[in-house]
């Protein structure tokens, strides 16, 4: 299975999720079922991928789990995923596109791509070359990180989130 996930920023990442649907509709990822967190979509709706638009942490890590490897956004997922031991195809929300302010996860993702922690796609055109790579690695777990950096920010994640379903909860009731 192949996870996808654009996390839940406002903006819109229809370029990786469009991208995505159409590799998964010409069979770009063999026999694996490929399913998308699409978050806020921008009224796209995934062909040929399973979808739900969010996720709880719960379903989120499951997921990751469970996936021969993840495509996701250059945000704080891919350390999430690189401490789950797990290959993760990351392409950068852009500036260039209007899906962020400006261009800090490329660098972001450059830099973890520079230290072998994730594949890299910087654009579209790049995930059939990034798929390749990423099937080649499944089954097989990722060289333990060798910083505790990554498990900090990655607990520093999950008490963020904790914190703003909490905070969601308390505006429901």
């Amino acid at each position: 299975m192949v996870f996808v996930t654009v996390g839940s920023a406002q903006q819109s990442f229809r370029r990786l999720l469009e991208a995505v649907d159409q590799i998964a509709g010409s069979g770009g990822f063999g026999q694996r079922r490929v399913f998308m967190q699409i978050g806020h979509a921008g009224g796209f709706t995934p062909s040929h991928c399973g979808y739900r638009p969010f996720l709880s942490r719960e379903e989120f890590d499951e997921m990751v789990g469970e996936a021969d490897f993840t495509i996701c956004h250059g945000g704080a997922t891919p350390l999430e995923i690189i401490h789950k031991n797990k290959p993760a195809i990351v392409m950068p929300r852009r500036k260039l596109y209007g899906e962020i302010m400006n261009d800090h996860q490329v660098e972001f993702v450059e830099s973890l791509a520079a230290q072998g922690w994730v594949i890299p796609a910087m654009q579209a055109e790049d995930l059939p070359s990034a798929i390749a790579k990423a099937i080649s690695m499944s089954g097989r777990l990722r060289p333990a990180v060798p910083s505790s950096m990554v498990a900090l920010v990655s607990k520093a994640v999950d008490e963020l989130l904790e914190n703003v379903n909490a905070l969601r909860l308390v505006r429901r009731s």
